[in-house]
């Protein structure tokens, strides 16, 4: 297994982070659809770094794994865009990212962490599941994108102690 080097986002990313996006959507349970959901791919920098944080995982010059945060309330921040190149799955680079991403929440003095993903990406929920997110009680949301697909989903929170 080659070693994972994580760093923080950085403008240079932005072609490679929003490819690795669209191919690892592709080989999800849900497939890629492009759309005004993607907005966020657009300036990075301003969507996640105003409290948030947004890291690439790297396997020599290639990034294979990422994932942010953005901060939504002074002590709480939203998981989004945990992505890992097919090639890379289930050996250990999206636990990493997220553990990174959970130690600079805390550094950041947040307390809660939550994200969504929907009832059709069963290795999510189980991937977030395994690492201490708990399913919230919430009224059934739907997440409708272009063309009327419409996804019913799940939000998960965790504690960070």
């Amino acid at each position: 297994m080659n070693d994972l080097i994580i760093r923080k986002y950085i403008i240079e990313d932005k072609e490679e982070v929003k490819k690795l996006y669209e191919l690892s959507s592709i080989y999800s349970e849900i497939g890629y659809r492009s759309g005004p959901w993607e907005k966020d791919f657009e300036d990075i920098e301003e969507t996640y770094f105003n409290g948030g944080e947004f890291l690439v995982g790297f396997v020599g010059e290639k990034i294979v794994a990422m994932g942010g945060y953005r901060k939504i309330t002074d002590t709480m921040g939203h998981i989004r865009r945990m992505r890992v190149h097919p090639d890379y799955r289930r050996i250990g680079y999206a636990s990493q990212i997220l553990n990174e991403l959970e130690k600079v929440a805390k550094n950041n003095d947040l307390k809660e962490l939550r994200l969504r993903t929907s009832t059709q990406q069963k290795m999510a929920q189980n991937f977030y599941e395994k690492h201490g997110f708990k399913k919230m009680k919430t009224k059934k949301e739907f997440y409708t994108e272009g063309g009327g697909n419409s996804f019913e989903v799940i939000w998960y929170r965790k504690r960070l102690e």
